[in-house]
């Protein structure tokens, strides 16, 4: 698969979907539709991060990332929903970021800051108060490094296509909505994600294992007026 097709699948995925969801909501006439946008704050765990390049030795480190969610281009999260019967599927794509902290004289630089993009499928249960969802989907990451004085990646460059479809996603989270005023809620949620990515570098590629605890908070609204069940 080439980046151009990465790229326009992943702009198929932003794009596409929220107006098939949209055009869905007759045939669906017992369901409702609520859309959600977040911003947050992340813990990353530290994981062990692997570096293959032709005719070197491995390097082998635990990884401790920082994500600098409020610096641009900043943490997001958006999810579409159709509830049904107190139970949901799900859209939802997190624009998550990794800067490495432990920095080696070998690996002078390791960031997938223009996104260690999450695209996952959720089905969530709503109970009492809260939310609850589980979800699979896959990595598509824009790596940037510098290893051993080889760079890969260009962060500079605003029509930069370098995404990667890079491995699987694994999603948990708990929410509580609270109503604000007709259609509009208030949205606070706690998450964990675990992540395996395969990880271009120059001249090979970077085995990443990430797990993170996302804060988010956001608004959300009802898309489609809620019909009894």
């Amino acid at each position: 698969m080439t980046q151009n097709s990465i790229l326009g699948t992943m702009r198929t995925a932003i794009f596409i979907v929220p107006f098939f969801i949209l055009s869905q909501s007759v045939v669906f006439a017992q369901s409702r539709w609520s859309f959600e946008l977040h911003g947050g704050e992340v813990f990353n765990v530290p994981m062990s991060l692997t570096i293959k390049q032709q005719g070197y030795p491995e390097i082998k480190i635990t990884a401790r990332y920082h994500t600098e969610a409020f610096t641009l281009p900043v943490y997001w999260d958006w999810r579409f929903s159709r509830w049904q019967n107190n139970k949901s599927w799900e859209f939802e794509a997190i624009h998550h970021k990794l800067y490495l902290d432990n920095t080696t004289p070998k690996v002078q630089k390791f960031n997938i800051s223009h996104g260690f993009n999450m695209l996952m499928v959720n089905r969530g249960f709503a109970k009492k108060t809260f939310r609850y969802r589980t979800g699979l989907g896959v990595v598509l990451a824009h790596p940037e490094s510098n290893i051993r004085g080889k760079e890969f990646g260009n962060t500079g460059d605003d029509w930069d296509m370098g995404y990667y479809l890079s491995g699987p996603v694994l999603n948990m989270a708990i929410s509580k909505p609270i109503r604000l005023s007709g259609r509009f809620y208030l949205n606070a949620e706690a998450k964990t994600t675990f992540a395996y990515a395969h990880i271009k570098v120059a001249e090979g590629h970077a085995n990443v294992y990430n797990l993170a605890f996302h804060l988010i908070l956001g608004i959300g609204v009802d898309l489609v007026k809620t019909v009894k069940d």
